[in-house]
């Protein structure tokens, strides 16, 4: 199932999800083995299938490092330059230059944001420095400066 996150003040989801955020003192943000990656999004999926279990052909959005515990896990990997060639759940619009997939109605920003959510985060730090000087220009006039 997947972990909804909440959005935070500027209309940006969140790391993790609840259950995520109550386990985040058992293992570091940014693993050192990540390099430079910063996580956009940090999950948790388990199963225990003693015949096996497939998560079925699919993309995921970001990028994934996978633990096994315990068992073993198959993948077979596709470059997304290969969109054209398979089923895809929509009517595909572009790939972007990192392989995000955007399907006609769907399109976000190379990293996956919404295109909107730019402009919001980017007005609303906007109107908070904007709000700042303001702040110092109205002391700067009860000090008489």
């Amino acid at each position: 199932t997947t972990q909804d996150v909440q959005a935070n003040s500027d209309g940006r989801p969140d790391l993790m999800a609840p259950l995520m955020k109550g386990l985040k003192t058992d293992f570091p943000l940014r693993p050192s083995l990540m390099g430079n990656l910063v996580p956009q999004n940090i999950n948790m999926w388990m199963g225990n299938n003693k015949n096996g279990a497939s998560s079925g052909l699919h993309h995921d959005y970001h990028d994934n490092l996978y633990i096994i515990v315990k068992g073993r896990k198959r993948f077979r990997l596709y470059s997304p330059m290969d969109v054209d060639k398979m089923y895809t759940r929509g009517e595909l619009l572009k790939v972007h230059p990192n392989g995000r997939i955007n399907y006609t109605g769907d399109e976000t920003t190379a990293y996956g944001a919404d295109l909107h959510s730019d402009i919001a985060a980017l007005v609303a730090r906007q109107k908070d420095e904007a709000e700042k000087m303001l702040e110092e220009a109205e002391r700067a006039v009860e000090d008489g400066k």
